[in-house]
């Protein structure tokens, strides 16, 4: 009797175990559909923002910036219009986050102010805002557009609108997000739209979006650098600025870099690439160039006492010469086809290569004559080995997808800062 009583209660156990575990596997399910894909990207960005309030705290920063907000506004209707999203709806959206963020900077704040934390024992080791927390920040709003896309069927879906009010109402951790902020984020969330009148080419998207995106390296003076209060500056960049007001619409500068920058291109990250970049056969292979604005070569530059002993490709190439070199681009290009017995060092930072050379720890860099030009003015210790030789001959153009209405208008535009005098005052400014 009692063997049967266990056997029985055993087998009732085992079948509450299988229920319980169907229902868990139900559970993950439900969990894991695509609006609650997008809900984890909403609460991982209203997140950051608690590292956003640690830095600004601590370093004395007001919590409302207007100006980066723009920047994200920018980027968010740039890629509402890549995934043929309603730029004015998800320009809405990301108002009211902008909005929540704001309030979940303050909260933290005012906790941090009540609980009598001073900007300098709040926390250690913060993050760096513009290193490492507006990456992450960037990323997060291109995951989240892009996921729109796939939640919106469940967004739209009037059966599912009181299931949609608990999802977000657990989603979001936040504890200064209030349910009824929660749902004011549903709501916004409902109202994005497929955009049905998506432009035919890259250059009606951009007017229709508003903004062009302009990638840029930031390491290749005078073309493109960041400048002491850690802004792009550069020949391109102004004329990135000029481009963006002949065409009536803002200017998002996007990172990019050597190694990554056909791979950014491919992947729509930005609409032009403007970082004195070459106009190379390769390149071309899978993407459009502007006609060229400045023309040049390759060259050597290194220290001045060395000029005797370095003055000749010949003399370059030998075991005793390091020669140095940043990744990804034509230098490298040059050096791997043109350099076989010296030492080749890969430095991966263009800002400070030429320091190198200078306190000797590379003896060459061979790279275009604009820039030995510009590193001699810098660096007085370091000269043009040969000074009345190019290497190459070499073409700077705009990079752009194979869109031949935007490399039209890229032309025509070109052609006319080249007749006023603009780009010219631009070189002159940065070559001084």
């Amino acid at each position: 009797m009692h063997k049967g009583f266990f056997a029985g209660v055993g087998q009732r156990l085992l079948t509450v175990c299988l229920l319980v575990s169907v229902l868990s596997v139900g559970l993950v399910k439900a969990d894991n559909t695509e609006l609650d894909k997008l809900l984890q990207l909403v609460d991982q960005r209203l997140q950051v923002m608690n590292d956003v309030a640690l830095y600004k705290f601590a370093h004395g920063i007001a919590v409302e910036n207007v100006k980066r907000e723009e920047v994200v506004l920018a980027s968010a209707i740039a890629n509402a219009g890549k995934h043929n999203l309603q730029p004015a709806s998800v320009d809405a959206f990301f108002r009211l986050q902008i909005k929540l963020a704001k309030q979940v900077q303050t909260g933290w704040m005012n906790k941090w102010q009540a609980q009598g934390k001073s900007p300098k024992t709040v926390a250690e080791n913060i993050p760096d805002l513009k290193t490492d927390i507006r990456p992450k920040l960037i990323s997060l709003g291109e995951s989240m557009v892009k996921q729109f896309v796939l939640a919106l069927p469940e967004l739209h879906d009037e059966a599912q609108q009181v299931n949609n009010r608990q999802k977000i109402s657990r989603a979001i951790s936040s504890p200064f997000i209030s349910v009824k902020m929660k749902h004011q984020l549903l709501a916004a969330m409902a109202l994005i739209q497929i955009d049905s009148t998506t432009p035919s080419n890259k250059l009606q998207q951009i007017l229709t979006n508003g903004v062009i995106r302009v990638g840029t390296t930031g390491d290749y003076n005078p073309f493109s650098y960041i400048d002491q209060d850690k802004q792009f500056a550069g020949v391109d960049i102004d004329m990135a600025k000029d481009l963006a007001a002949s065409l009536g619409v803002g200017l998002e500068l996007v990172q990019t870099s050597w190694p990554t920058l056909m791979v950014d291109l491919a992947d729509d990250r930005f609409d032009v690439g403007m970082s004195g970049i070459s106009r190379s056969l390769k390149r071309r292979r899978s993407a459009f160039f502007s006609q060229q604005y400045a023309i040049g070569g390759k060259t050597a530059i290194g220290r001045c006492d060395q000029i005797n002993e370095l003055n000749s490709l010949s003399k370059i190439d030998r075991s005793a010469v390091r020669v140095i070199v940043n990744p990804g681009g034509t230098n490298q290009k040059f050096v791997v086809a043109n350099i076989k017995q010296a030492q080749v060092i890969v430095y991966p930072d263009n800002t400070t290569i030429f320091e190198q050379i200078r306190d000797q720890h590379a003896d060459v860099m061979i790279t275009d004559d604009i820039e030995v030009k510009l590193q001699q003015r810098l660096f007085p210790s370091l000269c043009a080995l040969m000074p009345k030789t190019l290497l190459t001959y070499t073409e700077k153009g705009y990079l752009l997808p194979q869109d031949i209405a935007l490399k039209e208008y890229l032309d025509g535009w070109l052609a006319q800062v080249k007749r006023n005098g603009k780009l010219e005052r631009a070189f002159t400014r940065y070559l001084k």
